[in-house]
């Protein structure tokens, strides 16, 4: 029996994805922060939410056609930008990006993702959006802005809620480190998951693709680069420095990583055009509130001046319905589409995509819901 047949929920690509990557790299995927208190609290307050349908009004099938940021896409939701996919599952990005133009959604490439954003945009075309890490190394930050523009990329994402890295225990314990280092329990890992290890020594070990040019590496040593990654890459993001970088970046700017009505109205203030109201899916911060908490005020506060944006717990279309219930233009996932390649190739991003537009399709139906912008008027208060 095909096993894509097989894989029809988040559940089963995870169960799938489990058997077939290093527990190291499936612990990438699953794990929170330390306890792992905000990823259950993500999946308590989704769940929590209630939708009402409407039998009696005039049934129309549902059109999940959406506008984001002026350009139409086929569906209210897009894959969210993951760091350390080549880890996962050998060009897992690309795997992604092509996905996402096939399916006419938005893909948003990491900037510690191991594709390069060129080649994401060759890929992912009119799909293709760039989380922004923002380096502490100004004259990096301003080459990669220059060669999103000068590949085309119309959306850069600036991420706020890493200010400093996250405690993920099982990562701690395993040893993944930044960059990937080769370690006996690695080892031995790998050589129980076969068609892993088989389609790594293929592609070689991941590398931030990204930021590669700044990098030597023949003379860089595994310590040289982690060093670099740690002291050059990623910034405090304040109002001072996405000021600076709205003053040079002339596309769309969103700002990720909101979680209260004081820093979605200062995003705006600061010209932001979108915000994604997020907790990083639960990786940064364990006592975070659930973005679930905290979106319909901030829709309410600056939902008329910029496009208010969630991600963060997302495992199927009943949630991409209920965060847009609450008012959100679109809604990001992360790990289902992690778990759809591990789980399946290149047939896993595209089932992914899949699963969700069934999934989403069939509640609207049910709600009598002809359009996910009227998912606001399902919700049960």
């Amino acid at each position: 029996m095909n096993s894509l047949s097989q894989s029809v929920s988040m559940a089963d690509l995870k169960c799938r994805a489990k058997k077939r990557v290093p527990k190291f790299a499936f612990d990438y995927i699953e794990e929170g922060c330390n306890t792992g208190v905000a990823v259950q609290h993500n999946r308590k307050m989704l769940d929590s939410l209630r939708l009402e349908p409407h039998y009696l009004e005039a049934y129309q099938a549902p059109n999940l056609t959406t506008h984001i940021l002026g350009r139409e896409y086929s569906a209210p939701y897009g894959i969210a930008p993951l760091g350390l996919t080549g880890l996962v599952w050998p060009q897992a990005s690309v795997m992604h990006a092509k996905a996402a133009r096939t399916a006419n959604i938005p893909f948003v490439l990491s900037t510690v993702s191991t594709l390069a954003l060129e080649e994401a945009a060759k890929h992912a075309q009119q799909n293709f959006w760039f989380q922004l890490y923002s380096p502490s190394d100004l004259g990096i930050q301003d080459d990669l802005l220059a060669r999103l523009k000068a590949c085309g990329c119309e959306n850069l994402v600036v991420t706020l809620d890493v200010p400093t890295p996250s405690r993920r225990l099982k990562a701690i314990k395993s040893g993944l480190s930044v960059p990937p280092k080769i370690t006996l329990s690695s080892v031995i890992q790998s050589t129980m998951r076969p068609l892993w290890s088989i389609a790594t020594l293929r592609e070689g070990l991941p590398q931030f693709a990204n930021l590669t040019p700044y990098m030597d590496q023949q003379t860089m040593s595994m310590d040289d680069a982690a060093e670099f990654i740690r002291t050059k890459l990623r910034d405090v993001v304040d109002a001072a420095s996405l000021q600076r970088i709205r003053a040079q970046w002339s596309g769309k700017l969103i700002v990720k990583g909101v979680l209260s009505v004081t820093d979605a109205q200062r995003a705006v203030a600061l010209g932001a055009d979108a915000i994604i109201v997020s907790n990083h899916g639960g990786r940064q911060l364990d006592a975070a509130q659930s973005p679930v908490q905290v979106l319909p005020e901030i829709v309410a506060a600056v939902g008329n001046q910029c496009e208010v944006m969630v991600d963060s717990g997302v495992e199927s279309g009943v949630d991409v319905a209920r965060y847009m219930a609450l008012g959100a233009k679109a809604v990001f996932a992360g790990r289902m589409f992690l778990y759809g390649v591990a789980a399946h190739g290149q047939a896993g991003a595209d089932h992914a995509i899949e699963l969700l537009r069934l999934e989403l399709g069939q509640v609207m139906s049910q709600l009598h819901c002809a359009n996910p912008t009227s998912l606001v008027g399902h919700l049960v208060k």
